[in-house]
């Protein structure tokens, strides 16, 4: 068991801070906040993946969230939870400073005493 404090990366700071990352029964957990200022857009363009399962809350602010072809898909805001598959594109519009918990999951592989990550090895 751990148990960290939650903590937010400052104005200043990486927008990104990881407070834990554990593997454990095949599958690797990271736990994280973030900090997005408002007038950003997440990612600066186009649209990310990655090959974590995320759910997410916000705190505080709010995200407009896009589809693929630049439509809104809807408003991420204090009190929202948003679950993610992985590899699915995702992208927003930072209406306010928005503070967010996120909670990352993927299953892992064990080959030769190192991690490999599933669908990364394919």
């Amino acid at each position: 068991m751990k148990i960290k404090s939650i903590s937010y990366p400052s104005k200043d700071e990486y927008y990104n801070q990881e407070l834990i990352r554990e593997v454990n029964s095949g599958i690797e957990t990271v736990m994280g906040t973030v900090f997005l200022q408002k007038g950003s857009r997440i990612p600066n363009e186009g649209f990310s993946k990655h090959p974590f399962n995320e759910v997410s809350i916000i705190a505080k602010g709010c995200i407009e969230m896009l589809n693929e072809d630049g439509s809104i898909l809807g408003y991420f805001e204090k009190g929202s939870v948003i679950y993610i598959n992985a590899f699915e594109p995702q992208a927003g519009n930072v209406l306010k400073d928005t503070e967010i918990m996120y909670v990352l999951n993927r299953p892992v592989i064990w080959l030769n005493d190192q991690v490999k990550h599933g669908a990364e090895n394919c």
